[in-house]
């Protein structure tokens, strides 16, 4: 282009809009129309499938985040893992549901109820990424620095309707099939037994709940008293795990 052209441009521009300043660019193109519903139906029929994938089969490499995010608004969700639960096992947790229901309207059964849990806190204060999110207009480019096999604490507690028990931290770095019932059979039943010698011990599905020495220290000292993961016939079984028989509550 040359002096002449740019002298009558700029001579045009002033004339148009008193201003030689530079316009404010368009951006990028909008999406057409068919390239939106193409991807809009190739997603209606499968979700699942990767953006990647997607966007090598229509040919279209950048064209279809811009028409999932900005034109039809739909957003990436993870999968939740869970249980698998059996016909059987969904039968079982409707009975185990309706008695304690029938049981909750007893005088005294929920006084009876312990429930317990762990947790590990780290001196260094890991979180979870994919739970945290900071809001801004920018990025922050926030930063965890995280330290391998730095120091944590495991602590334990139990809780009834009138009471708390602990907390108690373990002196191991992990909590073990050994360690768990050595907290139970010293720590904990013994003030269980000081309160009453009538309760209902429940428990999650926690591999040191399920260990066979923590079970058999259940079986020895709350037989029929406790509700978990393996309870089997020796209790009933736990709402929050996969139900089995022998629910019997006594």
């Amino acid at each position: 282009m040359t002096l002449h052209s740019y002298i009558s441009r700029w001579y045009r521009q002033f004339v148009d809009s008193g201003c030689l300043c530079k316009g404010k660019s368009s951006g990028r193109p909008r999406v057409p129309y068919v390239d939106v519903e193409r991807v809009r139906e190739t997603y209606q029929r499968s979700p699942k499938k990767s953006l990647r994938r997607r966007s090598r089969e229509l040919q279209m490499p950048t064209t279809t985040w811009r028409a999932l995010r900005k034109r039809i608004l739909l957003k990436p969700y993870k999968l939740q893992l869970l249980q698998a639960v059996k016909p059987q096992d969904k039968v079982a947790r409707t009975h185990l549901a309706e008695d304690i229901q029938e049981k909750m309207e007893d005088d005294g059964f929920v006084e009876r109820l312990v429930f317990i849990d762990e947790a590990t806190f780290y001196l260094i204060g890991i979180v979870n990424r994919h739970n945290v999110r900071i809001w801004g207009t920018q990025n922050p480019h926030a930063q965890i620095e995280h330290e391998r096999d730095s120091p944590k604490i495991n602590v334990f507690c139990a809780v009834s309707q009138q009471k708390v028990y602990g907390p108690f931290f373990f002196a191991e770095a992990t909590v073990t099939g050994n360690t768990y019932p050595d907290m139970l059979e010293n720590w904990l039943f013994p003030q269980l037994a000081n309160d009453s010698n009538d309760y209902i011990f429940q428990l999650d599905g926690a591999p040191p709940h399920f260990h066979r020495n923590a079970r058999g220290l259940l079986a020895l000292v709350l037989t029929q008293r406790w509700s978990g993961r393996g309870a089997g016939e020796d209790g009933p079984p736990s709402p929050m795990a996969i139900p089995v028989p022998g629910h019997n509550f006594m």
